[in-house]
């Protein structure tokens, strides 16, 4: 006697087709509640954007000119022009949000905010690359630590910190940045994480008797 498929096959069609409705309906939802949500945004009144907590960069703290390399000027060019911007990490936040928390006629005013602030991550990682790569790693430690207390989310500037702390035996810091890391919204925490511990392992057993 064969195997009874048919009346199984029957009821995989049945959930496939309950599974199909539901996550249409889903879909459906969703969109929904954002051209509703993007209506809001659209209609929503200007607010008050020039008490916010913004970000300035610290300019006079960098060792500038300390290169002749004309890219590593060239970063120190852009720092000097965004230093006197106003930042803001926008990171993560949609349009839509944007809209809704400032504005609509702010919008293209605190779209320039976040994107400054993105370039401004990019370069203050380059820099604190090129003043490791000339031996000035206080003066990196010290960019970087900005980077990473303005909430920068590159990846590199956070294992390169790590580095610089490990080098200096700063484990009380090393520890502070491993907890900041864990308990932040960064999408490649995990992968950080294990890099930092990945390096930590190999700088113990490096350093171990044999």
């Amino acid at each position: 006697m064969g195997f009874p498929i048919l009346p199984f096959f029957l009821i995989f069609l049945i959930w496939l087709a309950i599974r199909i409705k539901t996550l249409d309906a889903k879909q459906e939802q969703q969109e929904e509640e954002f051209w509703a949500k993007e209506k809001a945004a659209q209609i929503t009144p200007a607010k008050d954007i020039s008490n916010l907590r913004y970000i300035t960069i610290p300019i006079e703290k960098f060792p500038l000119n300390f290169s002749n390399d004309e890219k590593v000027i060239e970063i120190e060019n852009q720092l000097k022009e965004l230093s006197t911007h106003k930042l803001l990490n926008l990171s993560g936040v949609s349009n839509t949000d944007l809209k809704l928390t400032y504005g609509t006629s702010n919008f293209e005013t605190m779209s320039q905010i976040g994107e400054d602030f993105d370039k401004a991550c990019i370069l203050l990682n380059s820099y604190a690359k090129a003043l490791v790569e000339a031996g000035m790693e206080n003066d990196a430690v010290n960019v970087l630590e900005f980077a990473i207390g303005i909430g920068t989310d590159i990846s590199e500037s956070y294992i390169m910190l790590s580095d610089c702390y490990k080098k200096r035996s700063q484990t009380e810091k090393l520890s502070f940045l491993r907890e900041r890391i864990l308990n932040s919204n960064l999408l490649l925490k995990n992968s950080i994480l294990n890099k930092i511990d990945d390096s930590t392992e190999e700088d113990f057993s490096t350093s171990s008797p044999e």
